[in-house]
């Protein structure tokens, strides 16, 4: 499998449809309070800002030339694991709490966040110039995609052991195409041919994903 470079991967969020259907109108958190953006993991995040089981997942890409890099902080789980050591008393659930209080103080470690967990915060407003395109998931329409969704885990080993999985995921979310090759990466020779078929069929079934904004890069990028 070719080696995909983290570092020129799009930014995405990951919120409810609401918000990603306003956001083409009055761009994403007009109220400046932080957003969390990742490379590989919006549906996951979406699934974190879901309030009923039936929402649907809102998903935007966003433009990263069009954010000020100033405001880019990193994110709590990233600063929780790589103290971990020096604080195992502590309960992880308060140790992320208390990180999420100090993440100014930790500004400069926002581009380790992103290429070591696949999440960092933006803590301002998002213009609606610097949304790429916005889909609507329903989690109910294809338990494949919303399985690796749901499963995933931000840490440093889930990014690190699953990245071409959650990588694949992200791009089906925005509306590619990805092959069961790319889905199954390693695991291809090792999986049945009913298990790859059923696949292929869950892959294509995009019923329950809607592409409800696009708005291609300018020429020239």
């Amino acid at each position: 499998m070719s080696k995909i470079p983290k570092d020129k991967l799009p930014l995405y969020c990951g919120t409810t449809e609401r918000v990603a259907k306003l956001a083409p109108v009055v761009g994403l958190n007009p109220s400046n309070q932080p957003v969390y953006l990742s490379n590989i993991y919006p549906g996951l995040l979406a699934f974190f800002a879901s309030t009923k089981d039936n929402d649907r997942f809102g998903i935007l890409e966003i433009a990263y030339s069009f954010l000020d890099t100033a405001n880019f902080l990193p994110c709590e789980w990233y600063l929780e694991q790589t103290s971990r050591q020096k604080v195992k008393a502590i309960k992880e659930h308060k140790r992320l709490e208390s990180y999420r209080k100090l993440l100014d103080k930790h500004k400069a470690k926002w581009k380790d966040s992103l290429l070591k967990t696949g999440v960092c915060i933006y803590d301002g407003f998002i213009p609606k110039k610097a949304i790429r395109r916005i889909t609507i998931y329903d989690p109910a329409s294809n338990p494949t995609i919303t399985d690796a969704i749901v499963n995933a885990r931000i840490s440093l080993a889930d990014y690190k052991r699953n990245f071409y999985r959650n990588h694949a995921v992200t791009r089906w979310l925005v509306g590619e195409s990805v092959s069961v090759e790319e889905w199954l990466g390693d695991e291809l020779m090792d999986t049945p041919r009913d298990e790859k078929d059923l696949l292929s069929e869950r892959l294509q079934n995009k019923l329950g994903l809607d592409i409800f904004y696009y708005e291609p890069p300018p020429k020239g990028l």
